[in-house]
C-alpha cells in the first residue's frame, strides 16, 4: 500500500455531503478522484462487510 501524499481525508458520507454542500467544483472533483482511488485500492467495503457478517453468523450458529 502506498503512503498518503498529503492530508488523509476520511471518505465517508459526511465528508462527501459537506463537499457537495460547499459547491466548489475543484474540491468535488478532487474528492471524487480520491474516492475512486480508494475503491480501486480497497474495493467495495460494503460488500466485504456483508461477507464478514455472513461468516460471523455461520460461526455463531455453529457454536450455539
Amino acid at each position: 500500500m502506498a503512503e498518503p501524499k498529503g492530508p488523509v481525508i476520511p471518505l465517508y458520507g459526511v465528508t462527501i455531503h459537506r463537499c457537495i454542500a460547499g459547491g466548489k467544483l475543484d474540491e468535488m472533483k478532487k474528492l471524487a478522484k480520491q474516492a475512486e482511488q480508494h475503491l480501486a485500492e480497497y474495493g467495495d467495503v460494503r460488500a466485504a462487510l456483508e461477507a464478514l457478517k455472513i461468516e460471523i453468523a455461520k460461526l455463531e450458529h455453529k457454536y450455539k
